[in-house]
């Protein structure tokens, strides 16, 4: 321990005297730490972090998955009760949740809508989860609709709109114009189960018919809404579990022979749930990918730290070889110089958290486009704090390994015997070497960062079948204030006719979902005619409730027969439009115009086909665009519609018409809270539209800049090390008649020699990484266009780099390089 500190305090006397080297190499670090650190906080919140429940490893998610396609979280309430009721040997209980968005009002307040999760009752006590105020659900709560119109508050929200007051408890709130009694308040850690969502209230399961959801919810099979998870006995693993799940799934599938065919129901991790993919593995392939071009940048970082000490290591030499003749060990040398790359780590190791910790709060920041309470937080806890100083550990003995190797080896006669520089050779291969690797690496994250920039460009100018430019949204939900069905169609007529006499505003429409939107309808077809399918599943599809004058408001393209009309009404006949795809799925080579179909949830009503519309992308992810997807008219639908997005096209700024639609809207209704309220531009960047691209893109660009900046750095310092090392040389080739250009030319092939080493070996790299992105790009990972612009501006811009030193080499004056010693 003594020599150790030893070496510390020597270390950093030595640091002390050399502060330029020393600040450049910290800088350089926390770099390379810091984006770890960053997104390294965003993985830990995603996939590491455990629940704030009590043993939270024993909570697994389930999953589904039905004739062998995505395995999502979503199952039934009667499949809910049966898992439950046959999984006792590996769940000690299974708990069902839901969310929602509903209207709160608080006696004195105006209505507010907040995001509610409905639960099953035995979830918080499942959970080990105990209350902040009052009592959380009984077990027994929440089993038949309507039955227990009780709320629990979530803790922030009881903070901010009740100020934490305990005797809240007892009191009544609206939800939805619905009566409820506050029971309790939810642990303060406890945000609901869902990632990123902060839930303001926790409603069971029997209220959910205040939101519009069918009274027969709890006895229906295939409306599967309900995110199942359930908490291990101790010593089971997942295997065991899932081996008891499909004893399971096999008693569903004999039981009920019509709903349950071909399923398969599986327990995951939970975390691997937290953001609904449909495949538990998204989630770890995305973490891994942007892992590993932080740790590229950290190598990156590393080497040109370790180039950094090789030119000190060298100036060293002659201290290291007398240290040596004194007696001193080449393994207490090695020690040292190690002793001080650690020590520079560490230093930069504290500023990345710093870096780090800044660069999570702007990933806290990111606006999501959604009128959604989402709840980012990435605090810093013990495991980020652990992986730092690991990074920052291992970055000081990458950099401080070679530099000790090489002055271990040296030969203490000769160094000793140096009476002067003399002519040095004409460059150092390991460290030309290292600035070829930081070449190399920095291609890679430049490919990288390509797909994804060009993805992103190519996304927002593709053809989504609908035209969003010049498009208001703004959304309403009668429901959230008590509105019935009647008032809501009433309400909704007088809003498109004041919203239509606005001036600046060429028409209006409305729907329940917006494309790319965070919520969306599904339903299973039923084609009249044609034999029942052997896989129901695969006549699911997409559909909209719309307002006559959609298509052209969103200028999406009725191809053949008609678009809706007011005669489209509850005293009309019962009618639909669908896409391009579901007329060729469904009817191939056939005229779907006149043909019916009726919705699973609906077998009674049939639907008559009156016109074809364009394909729209709905959802970016899945091949949306080509699922299919159909429309019904408003006036048809209004039970349980009461979500309605207003779309107004206009003839100037969408933006500035906003006051204006708000005031009229609340003059008809003034209690009605008004959401989502952007340019259909804007309401592009959603989580299901383009928004992760833009992420994706954001931190591949800025991996791509540090990666360069190193690189530049790197073979900056290379070269300008190299001319100062061959100043005698140069001169001595000037006074023999060397031109000025000459060396210029000279220092140049150095250059040159490097960055082309450094490109040949990033671009078979990248080609590889470039096909490992592959599946989350939708641009070409082998575009010769891509590499050739890539491999031309790093190039450029590298040799650039290289201007500087070799100008000062053709300053050189001969005789005072000559002079010198």
């Amino acid at each position: 321990m003594g020599t150790l500190l030893q070496d510390l305090r020597f270390s950093f006397r030595q640091i002390r005297k050399a502060p330029s080297f020393a600040a450049t190499a910290v800088l350089t670090l926390a770099l390379g730490i810091g984006a770890n650190t960053a997104i390294f906080s965003l993985v830990n919140a995603l996939l590491l972090k455990p629940l704030p429940v009590a043993n939270p490893k024993q909570i697994a998610a389930l999953t589904l998955r039905q004739n062998n396609g995505p395995s999502l979280p979503f199952f039934s309430w009667p499949e809910f009760k049966e898992i439950r009721a046959q999984s006792k040997g590996s769940f000690s209980d299974v708990f069902v949740s839901t969310m929602g968005l509903d209207g709160i009002t608080i006696p004195g307040q105006q209505p507010e809508r907040v995001m509610t999760s409905y639960v099953s009752g035995n979830l918080f006590d499942a959970l080990g989860l105990k209350a902040a105020a009052g009592r959380l659900f009984l077990p027994s709560e929440g089993e038949v609709l309507g039955r227990d119109p009780v709320i629990v508050l979530g803790y922030d929200f009881w903070e901010q709109r009740f100020n934490g007051d305990p005797n809240v408890v007892g009191r009544s709130v609206t939800l939805d114009g619905q009566p409820l009694t506050v029971i309790g308040v939810a642990p303060k850690s406890f945000q609901g189960l869902q990632s990123f969502i902060s839930v303001a209230a926790f409603v069971p399961l029997s209220e959910m018919g205040i939101g519009g959801t069918p009274a027969d919810v709890l006895n229906s099979w295939s409306d599967r809404e309900f995110v199942a998870y359930g908490r291990l006995r101790p010593g089971v693993s997942l295997h065991q579990a899932s081996a008891e799940l499909s004893i399971v799934t096999q008693n569903l599938m004999r039981q009920h022979p019509d709903v349950e065919k071909k399923i398969d129901i599986a327990a995951v991790p939970e975390s691997s749930q937290r953001i609904t993919t449909g495949d538990p593995n998204t989630m770890v392939i995305v973490a891994a990918l942007f892992m590993g071009l932080a740790g590229m940048v950290l190598l990156l970082a590393c080497v040109n730290v370790a180039n950094l000490v090789l030119v000190r290591a060298t100036v060293r030499e002659r201290e290291m070889a007398v240290r040596s003749a004194l007696g001193a060990p080449r393994s207490r040398l090695l020690r040292q110089m190690i002793t001080e790359t650690v020590a520079l780590a560490l230093m930069g190791g504290v500023m990345g958290v710093v870096v780090g910790m800044w660069a999570s709060s702007a990933l806290a920041h990111i606006n999501p486009h959604a009128d959604i309470p989402l709840f980012l937080s990435f605090e810093f806890d013990w495991r980020i704090f652990l992986y730092s100083l690991l990074v920052a550990l291992l970055a000081g003995v990458v950099v401080g390994i070679v530099p000790a190797l090489r002055l271990a080896k040296a030969n203490v006669n000769t160094v000793l015997h140096e009476g002067s520089r003399g002519v040095t050779p004409g460059h150092h291969w390991l460290r030309d070497s290292l600035v070829a690797l930081q070449i190399a690496g920095s291609l890679v994250l430049l490919v990288v960062t390509s797909l994804f920039v060009r993805s992103l460009s190519a996304m927002q100018t593709m053809d989504f079948g609908f035209k969003p430019e010049q498009v208001l949204n703004v959304a309403v939900d009668p429901n959230e204030i008590g509105m019935k069905d009647a008032q809501t169609r009433a309400l909704a007529g007088d809003i498109l006719l004041r919203l239509h006499q606005l001036a600046g505003v060429d028409s209006v429409s409305h729907a329940s979902m917006v494309p790319l939107g965070y919520f969306g309808n599904g339903d299973t077809l039923v084609i009249d005619g044609a034999p029942a399918p052997t896989d129901p599943a695969a006549f699911g599809a997409g559909f909209n409730v719309v307002s006559p004058d959609y298509f052209s408001v969103m200028g999406i393209d009725v191809l053949r027969g008609r678009a809706f009309t007011a005669m489209d009404d509850e005293q009309g006949r019962d009618v639909a439009i669908v896409s391009e795809s579901t007329a060729r799925k469904y009817w191939p080579n056939q005229d779907p115009i006149g043909r019916t179909f009726r919705r699973e949830s609906e077998k009674a009503r049939k639907l008559a086909v009156i016109g074809i519309a364009g394909d729209a992308e709905f959802q970016l992810f899945g091949g949306a665009k080509k699922r299919p997807f159909f429309y019904l008219p408003y006036a048809q639908h209004v039970a349980g519609n009461s979500l309605m997005v207003f779309q107004l096209k206009t003839h100037g700024d969408p933006l500035a018409l906003v006051p204006t639609v708000e005031k009229t809207i609340h003059g008809l209704a003034p209690q009605l809270p008004i959401f989502q309220v952007q340019s259909m531009h804007q309401a592009l960047f959603t989580l299901n539209g383009l928004l992760l691209f833009q992420i994706a893109a954001s931190l591949a660009g800025i991996m791509g800049g540090l990666g360069l900046t190193l690189a530049v750095i790197g073979l900056y310092g290379v070269i300008s090390y190299t001319v100062s090392q061959r100043v005698r040389e140069i001169g001595l080739r000037m006074a023999l008649g060397a031109s000025r250009g000459m060396v210029f030319k000279m220092i140049y092939r150095q250059s040159i020699r490097i960055v082309g080493i450094g490109l040949g070996i990033g671009l078979v790299v990248a080609v590889v990484a470039a096909q490992a992105v592959g599946s989350l790009v939708i641009v070409s990972v082998r575009d010769p266009a891509t590499y050739a612009m890539v491999i031309t501006a790093l190039g450029i811009v590298a040799l650039a780099s290289c201007f500087l030193p070799a100008r000062r080499a053709m300053a050189v004056e001969p005789m005072v390089a000559l002079r010198e010693n």
